[in-house]
C-alpha cells in the first residue's frame, strides 16, 4: 500500500468519526476528496472510484417517476438500458440495473456466493438439483420486467431489494473469497483487492448518490433503513435506541453500524501486505466484518415485510418475503417450510399472522439478529396484538431444557454445520471453508469494546487443547488416528478436494463427510470434555459463584439438542432440524422403534432428564451424583451414533465399493466416531466395525452381513453398560439378537465375539484376490 493510500484512509477514519459524533449531515468540506475516490456524504470517502454504483440510485429514482407518470416503457428502458450509471473506463458505457441480477445468473451454480445461493435453494424449496436450482437464477430480473412492464408501484423498491440488495451482498463475499486466494497465493500480487476487497462497491451501492444523511427521502437502501426504522421504536430491553420522538433526528442504527463497519473493513487494508502469507489474519478480520454488515442489510428488510403483513398488502408482502424468506432456507428446515408455506405460496395467507410473525422471530438468530435491532412497532394496530420477542434470547430453552446462563451462541454451532451441509451439497466447497475456519453463528464474548470481534469454529474446537478432558476417548482417539488433528486434516482435505474423499468422490459423499465429521467427530468430541468439566468444576472447593458452577453444564445441554430443536418437549418433530446428538437420535428413533409414548425417542428422553438431574446435583453440591449423571450422559450419547452405524451398514450392504452415493460416506464417518471408544471396550468388535463399514477400495462394503455388524454392536454395548436393546433394531438385523432379542428377558448372556472377529479378518484376507 502506497503513503498516499494510507493517508486518505487516516484521513477518512478522523472525518468519519467526526461526523458521526457531531450528526453532521455533510462533512466534505472538511478536506479536499483526493482524486479517483467517492465522496458519497455523510463523512463517507471510498479509497477508489465508484460514483457509477452510487449512480444505481438516480436511475431507481426515474424508474419510479417514470411509473408515477404512466410511462411503464420509459422506466423499462431505463431497468434495461441505463442512464445514470457510467462505468469508469471512458467508454460512454453504461452499467445496467438489470446486469446487477443477470450478472449473478449467468454464473455457474458452484462458483455462487453463498448469499446468492441460499437465496436459490429457498427458491427451489431447498432442493439440491443443480438444475432446479438454474432455473431459479434469473428470478429477480423476471420480477422486474414483470412489475416494471404492469406499472407496479412496488417496482422501485424491487429493483432495490431484489437487484441491488443481493449484488451488494455478493461483492462483499466475492471480495473475502479474492483475500483468501490471494493469503494461499505463492504470488498474491496476480490478485487484485482494489476497493478494499468489494467494501467500496458495497457503501457506494448501499448509500447511493445524493442522499441526505439521515434522511428517508432517497432512492437507495440507506434510504430504505432510515423509512424503516422510522416504524419500529426501541424495545424494553433497549434503552440505548432513540425513542419514536428523537429517530426523526437521528441516523437509523443499520446505517450506523454500516458505516462504522465499513471503515473497519477499509482500516484492514491500512496493514502492510494484507491478504498475504505474511499477514494470513486479514482473511479472518475481513469475514468477521462482512458477517456483521451482511446482518445489518437484513434488519430492514424484515422491518419492512413485518410491517407488510400487518398492513396486509398483498404486493409488498411478497415482494418483500421474495427477499427475506428465500435466505431463510439457511436457517431451521421447518420453520423455512412454513413459512415459504404461508407467504411465497401463492397469495400471502393473512389468517395466521401471529404465528407468521412468530416464525419470523424464529430466524432472527440465524441470521445473527436479536429482537431489539428489530425493535417494536411503533403503530397500534386495533385489536391485533404483535406477539412479545423472545426466540433471539442467548439463554433460550432447548427441548424443554431452560439454561441458568446465556448459552445459545455455543448452541448455534449447529447453524455452521447445517449451512455447511447446504452449501457443501450444492458443490461450494470454497465458502464452506470460510464457515469452517472462521465460524458464523457463533460469536465470542467479547469483555470491552476493544477486543476483537470474533466468532466460535468448527476448525477451533478441532485441534482445542480442551480435548484433553476427554479423557480416556482423546487418547483413543488420538491413538488410533496416529495423528492429533485427525479430524480436522480429513475436514480440512475433503473440503479441499484431496485425500480420501477427494475431488474425484462425488459431492454428495464430500459433503457428508464434512458435515457428519463436524458434528459426530469434533462436536461430539468437545461434548465429552465439558461433560467432565461440568463435573471438575463441581469438584473444585475453590469454583466461587453460581455461574462458574452451571455455565458448564449449560453447555453441555447446549453441544447435546443445538439452538434448532425448539423450545418444546421432545424437541423438533422435524428430523430435518436438529444437527447434534440429540437431532440424530430422532432420526434414528423412528427408525428403530425406540419411541416413548410422547412420540420421542427414549434416548432423548433419558438425556432431558438426566440434563435436570444433573442441574440439581449442581445446585445441591451432590458431586458424586453428578459424576454418575454424566457417566450415563455419556453412555447415551453413543446410542445414536450406534444405531447410524446399523443403519447405513443395512443400506451399505447394496452398494459397491466405487459407488458414489452419499451412504458409504455416512457410513464410514459414523464408525469413526465410536470405533476408538469401543476399542477401549471390546477391541474384537472394533475390528469387525473397522473391517465392514471404513471403505476401502475393490473391497466390497459390509463384507461380514449387517447381523455381524450388529451382533458387533450389541457386544460393545454390553460392555460399555448399555442394554443392547435400547438399540432397537431394523428389519435387516437386531444388536441385540446375541442376547436373546429385541423382545426377550432383560437378562444378558453375550457370546464371546472373539471367534467372530477371527472369522471377520479370515473373510477379508479370501475376498483379496
Amino acid at each position: 500500500m502506497t503513503m498516499l493510500s494510507t493517508n486518505i484512509l487516516f484521513s477518512f477514519t478522523a472525518i468519519f468519526f467526526f461526523c458521526h459524533a457531531t450528526s453532521i449531515s455533510y462533512c466534505a468540506t472538511a478536506q479536499d476528496v483526493e482524486e479517483g475516490t467517492t465522496d458519497l456524504g455523510g463523512g463517507v470517502v471510498t479509497r477508489t472510484d465508484v460514483e457509477y454504483l452510487a449512480d444505481f440510485s438516480l436511475d431507481v429514482r426515474d424508474i419510479e417517476q417514470s411509473i408515477a407518470a404512466g410511462n411503464n416503457n420509459a422506466a423499462l428502458q431505463i431497468y434495461l438500458n441505463g442512464k445514470h450509471s457510467q462505468r469508469p473506463d471512458g467508454g460512454g458505457n453504461l452499467f445496467k440495473l438489470t446486469e446487477l441480477s443477470t450478472k449473478l445468473a449467468n454464473e455457474p451454480i458452484t462458483q455462487a456466493t453463498p448469499i446468492y445461493l441460499f437465496q436459490l435453494y429457498g427458491l427451489g424449496g431447498r432442493s439440491t438439483d443443480l438444475n432446479r436450482l438454474s432455473n431459479n437464477a434469473a428470478y429477480a430480473d423476471s420480477y422486474l420486467r414483470s412489475a416494471i412492464q404492469n406499472g407496479q408501484s412496488t417496482a422501485s423498491i424491487a429493483t432495490l431489494i431484489l437487484n441491488v440488495w443481493m449484488y451488494a451482498a455478493d461483492v462483499l463475499y466475492k471480495g473475502v473469497h479474492t483475500c483468501q486466494i490471494r493469503t494461499e497465493a505463492d504470488n498474491p500480487s496476480q490478485f487484485d483487492i482494489g476497493g478494499s476487497s468489494g467494501l467500496d462497491a458495497f457503501i457506494a451501492l448501499w448509500i447511493g448518490s445524493g442522499q441526505t444523511h439521515g434522511s428517508s427521502e432517497g432512492y437507495s437502501l440507506y434510504a430504505l433503513a432510515e423509512k424503516a426504522d422510522r416504524m419500529f421504536i426501541a424495545t424494553k430491553e433497549d434503552t440505548n435506541l432513540p425513542s419514536s420522538t428523537t429517530k426523526a433526528l437521528a441516523e437509523a442504527s443499520v446505517n450506523q453500524q454500516l458505516k462504522l463497519l465499513y471503515q473497519e473493513g477499509a482500516s484492514i487494508f491500512s496493514i502492510p501486505s494484507a491478504c498475504s502469507k505474511t499477514n494470513i489474519d486479514t482473511s479472518k478480520k475481513l469475514w468477521s466484518v462482512i458477517t456483521r454488515m451482511n446482518t445489518q442489510m437484513y434488519i430492514p428488510l424484515i422491518q419492512m415485510l413485518i410491517i407488510s403483513i400487518l398492513e396486509k398488502d398483498a404486493s409488498a408482502t411478497y415482494l418483500y418475503a421474495t427477499a427475506v424468506i428465500p435466505q431463510a432456507a439457511q436457517c431451521r428446515p421447518s420453520i423455512f417450510d412454513r413459512l415459504k408455506e404461508e407467504l411465497l405460496g401463492g397469495e400471502p395467507n393473512f389468517q395466521r399472522t401471529e404465528i407468521t410473525l412468530r416464525d419470523l422471530q424464529e430466524i432472527y438468530s440465524c441470521f445473527g439478529i436479536t429482537c431489539s435491532d428489530i425493535g417494536v412497532v411503533a403503530k397500534d394496530y386495533g385489536d391485533f396484538n404483535v406477539p412479545t420477542c423472545l426466540a433471539a434470547r442467548d439463554d433460550k430453552t432447548m427441548a424443554l431444557y431452560q439454561p441458568s446462563t446465556d448459552v445459545q451462541p455455543i448452541a448455534r454451532i449447529d447453524l455452521d454445520v447445517l449451512q455447511i451441509r447446504v452449501l457443501t451439497n450444492l458443490g461450494s466447497f470454497n465458502y464452506a471453508k470460510f464457515w469452517y475456519l472462521y465460524g458464523r453463528n457463533s460469536p465470542r464474548q467479547r469483555d470491552s469494546e476493544n477486543d476483537p470481534y470474533n466468532y466460535y469454529s468448527l476448525s477451533e474446537f478441532a485441534i482445542s487443547s480442551s480435548r484433553r478432558n476427554a479423557e480416556p476417548y482423546y487418547s483413543a482417539f488420538i491413538s488410533y488416528h496416529n495423528d492429533p488433528n485427525y479430524a480436522d486434516v480429513l475436514i480440512r482435505n475433503t473440503l479441499e478436494g484431496v485425500g480420501k474423499w477427494d475431488s474425484n468422490k462425488s459431492v454428495e459423499q464430500r459433503s457428508a463427510i464434512i458435515t457428519e465429521a463436524s458434528s459426530f467427530l469434533v462436536l461430539y468430541l468437545h461434548l465429552i470434555a465439558q461433560i467432565h468439566d461440568a463435573v471438575n468444576n463441581c469438584n473444585d472447593v475453590d469454583q466461587d459463584g453460581e455461574y462458574e458452577l452451571t455455565h458448564p453444564w449449560d453447555e453441555v445441554a447446549a453441544l447435546i439438542i443445538g439452538s434448532l430443536e425448539g423450545a418444546g418437549e421432545g424437541g423438533s418433530p422435524d428430523v430435518q432440524d436438529g444437527q447434534m446428538i440429540w437431532g440424530l437420535g430422532t432420526r434414528c428413533g423412528y427408525q428403530f422403534q425406540t419411541l416413548n409414548s410422547q412420540g420421542y425417542p427414549n434416548v432423548n428422553s433419558g438425556l432431558e432428564d438426566l440434563l435436570f438431574a444433573g442441574r440439581g446435583e449442581i445446585d445441591a453440591l451432590e458431586c458424586e451424583m453428578l459424576q454418575k449423571t454424566a457417566d450415563n450422559i455419556q453412555s447415551k450419547t453413543l446410542v445414536p451414533l450406534m444405531q447410524s452405524v446399523l443403519k447405513y451398514a443395512a443400506l451399505n450392504e447394496q452398494h459397491t465399493a466405487d459407488s458414489d452415493s452419499a451412504d458409504l460416506a455416512l457410513g464410514e464417518v459414523f464408525a469413526s466416531s465410536i470405533i476408538p471408544i469401543v476399542q477401549i471396550y471390546d477391541s474384537a468388535s472394533a475390528l469387525i466395525l473397522e473391517e465392514n463399514m471404513l471403505i476401502q477400495p475393490g473391497i466390497k462394503p459390509v463384507r461380514g452381513g449387517v447381523q455381524q455388524v450388529a451382533n458387533a454392536l450389541g457386544s460393545a454395548a454390553n460392555a460399555m453398560g448399555i442394554n443392547p436393546r435400547e438399540l432397537g433394531s431394523i428389519p435387516e438385523a437386531d444388536p441385540s439378537f446375541l442376547y436373546g432379542g429385541s423382545s426377550s428377558s432383560p437378562a444378558l448372556q453375550p457370546y464371546k465375539l472373539s471367534f467372530i472377529a477371527t472369522l471377520s479378518v479370515a473373510f477379508v484376507f479370501l475376498a483379496i484376490p
